[in-house]
């Protein structure tokens, strides 16, 4: 459990990053991130698709490693660590709200579909709150892209990630990887029409010690960052 802890803390530890959350507006302040759907496989509340059912599953304990769900195992995978910051449009860090992600697993099923059963290993949902300077972290694995339907439903790789602030509305976007060759046939990709919100949205793997790093800010509209938050 000592080392549990010691990881998570020097997760936390590790975001030191320069805060660089994408341009300014005319109006002097920063761009907000695209708001994207949660989606059918959000685990609190699941709605899964036609002949692909989903059920409410929840890890236990909750935490912002999702790459072990018991002492002995490890998640199959690709492990990264994901740091950032969430903040207001004026740059305003946002401290004490929830963060949480949730994806496919290695063989690119969701927790609520299985239930973790093709991956024991794998919490699939995390959660986390932000420090006084709006700093998150999670450990998890590089999803792959996948298809559902035969084909029809074509998705890239995505991290899917909800902001809750008291007192405002929840906020749901996507991280994507900037070198997922899937990005160019993906709808909601293609959505975010701005090309440098695609650049923010897209994060870069960075090789660190045992492990990939990726840097995610998140930038709320004030509507999901809280009153008085314009």
């Amino acid at each position: 459990m000592n080392s549990r802890r010691t990881l998570l803390k020097s997760i936390l530890a590790a975001v030191t990053a320069p805060l660089l959350p994408g341009r300014l507006s005319a109006s002097g302040t920063l761009a907000p991130t695209p708001f994207l759907t949660a989606g059918p496989f959000y685990p609190r509340d699941p709605s899964g698709l036609p002949f692909l059912p989903a059920r409410t599953t929840l890890p236990e304990p909750l935490t912002n490693d999702l790459t072990r769900t018991r002492p002995e195992g490890r998640a199959e995978g690709r492990h990264i660590l994901i740091s950032g910051r969430v903040m207001d449009v004026a740059g305003r860090p946002l401290a004490g709200a929830i963060v949480e992600i949730w994806s496919v697993n290695a063989r690119n099923i969701y927790l609520v579909e299985d239930g973790g059963a093709s991956d024991p290993d794998f919490a699939g949902f995390g959660m986390t709150e932000t420090d006084g300077e709006g700093r998150y972290s999670f450990k998890t694995i590089r999803p792959n892209g996948y298809d559902r339907y035969l084909g029809l439903i074509r998705r890239t790789a995505h991290i899917h990630v909800l902001v809750k602030v008291a007192g405002a509305e929840a906020f749901t976007t996507e991280m994507w990887f900037a070198d997922e060759p899937r990005n160019s046939i993906d709808s909601f990709f293609q959505r975010v029409s701005d090309p440098g919100l695609q650049d923010r949205m897209a994060v870069i793997l960075s090789r660190g010690e045992g492990v990939d790093r990726a840097q995610f800010d998140l930038v709320l509209a004030p509507q999901y960052a809280g009153r008085g938050r314009s």
